[in-house]
C-alpha cells in the first residue's frame, strides 16, 4: 500500500462503529478484517484501530466509559479468545513496540498468549525462550516491560471463581523477579521496574472494575515475596506526576491507594519495629 495514512483514515471510520456496538463488541469482529490484507499491513491496521479505540475514550454515564486502555483490555479479556498472532505475528511486535499505552498492551497480549498455551511446570523456560527470542533487548529493558508482563500474569490468573490467593505462583514471581533484576543494576532502575510491576495491577484492577481485595492481597503478596522493595511501594503511591502516553495513571491510581489503606499502615508498622530493634 502507497498511501501512509490509509489505514489511519479506514481506523477513523471504523473505531466509531466498533464502539457502537459496545455491548456485544468482540475482537472476533476485527479477525476478518485484518487476516484480508497481508500481514504487515493487518499489523499496521490494527495498531491503528487499537489507537483510534485509545483516543477515542468517553463517558457514557458515571458506570460507562467507552474507548480508553481499560475498555481495550476489558473486551479482549471478554471476547472469544483470538491470539494476537491473527492481528500481528510475533515477529512484528518490535516493530509496532512504542513505550506507550497501546506498546505495553500488544507487549502484554503476546505474552498472556504464551502463557495461555503453556502449562505451568515448563513455563519459565518456555517464556524465557519466546521473549528471549522474539522481544529486542532494548524494550525488555524498558521499565513498561515489567508492566506488560505483570498484567499478562494478572490476565492469565483472572479466572471465575478464582482466588487471589492463587495469584502470582512461583513461577509467576520467578518471572517477576527475572525481569526486575535481570541484570545488575543501579538500585532507581530496580526500582522504576518494580513501580511499573504495581501500577501493572493498579491498571489491570481498574480494567476489572476494581474486584474487592485484589490490589491488596497482590501488593502483600509482592511484598511478602521480597519481589517488591517497601521504597518502591512508596514511590508508586507518592508519584503523581503525569507521564505522556500512560494517562490512566494517575486517573487510576486514587481507587487503589484507598484500598491499600492497611497495607502502607503495616509498611510502616515494620519500619518502627526494625527502629527498635536496630536501637
Amino acid at each position: 500500500m502507497d498511501y501512509p495514512q490509509f489505514f489511519s483514515y479506514i481506523a477513523a471510520i471504523i473505531a466509531p462503529l466498533l464502539l457502537s456496538q459496545n455491548a456485544s463488541f468482540d475482537f472476533n469482529n476485527l479477525k476478518d478484517s485484518c487476516t484480508s490484507i497481508r500481514p504487515d499491513n493487518s499489523s499496521k491496521f490494527f495498531t491503528e484501530v487499537l489507537n483510534k479505540i485509545l483516543s477515542s475514550k468517553e463517558t457514557q454515564n458515571i458506570k460507562e466509559q467507552l474507548g480508553g486502555i481499560l475498555w481495550i483490555y476489558n473486551k479482549w479479556r471478554t471476547s472469544e479468545y483470538v491470539p494476537l498472532d491473527v492481528f500481528m505475528a510475533n515477529n512484528q511486535i518490535n516493530k509496532y513496540f512504542k513505550n506507550d499505552r497501546i506498546g505495553v498492551f500488544l507487549l502484554s497480549i503476546a505474552m498472556y498468549d504464551k502463557m495461555k498455551m503453556t502449562h505451568s511446570k515448563p513455563l519459565y523456560d518456555v517464556l524465557h525462550s519466546w521473549i528471549s527470542t522474539n522481544i529486542n533487548a532494548e524494550i525488555i529493558k524498558c521499565p513498561q516491560f515489567v508492566r506488560a508482563l505483570t498484567i499478562a500474569i494478572v490476565i492469565v490468573c483472572s479466572k471465575p471463581n478464582h482466588s487471589y490467593e492463587d495469584f502470582f505462583d512461583h513461577v509467576h514471581v520467578k518471572l517477576l523477579t527475572c525481569y526486575i533484576r535481570s541484570e545488575p543494576l543501579p538500585e532507581p532502575e530496580i526500582q522504576a521496574r518494580e513501580v511499573q510491576c504495581l501500577y501493572g495491577i493498579q491498571i489491570m484492577s481498574a480494567a476489572l472494575e476494581h474486584p474487592g481485595g485484589m490490589v491488596l492481597r497482590l501488593f502483600h503478596k509482592l511484598y511478602q515475596d521480597s519481589v517488591i522493595s517497601k521504597e518502591s511501594f512508596e514511590l508508586w503511591k507518592k508519584e503523581d506526576e503525569f507521564k505522556a502516553g500512560f494517562d490512566e495513571d494517575l486517573e487510576t491510581k486514587t481507587m487503589a491507594v484507598v484500598v491499600l489503606n492497611s497495607f502502607f499502615l503495616s509498611l510502616a508498622a515494620n519500619d518502627s519495629d526494625e527502629e527498635e530493634t536496630a536501637d
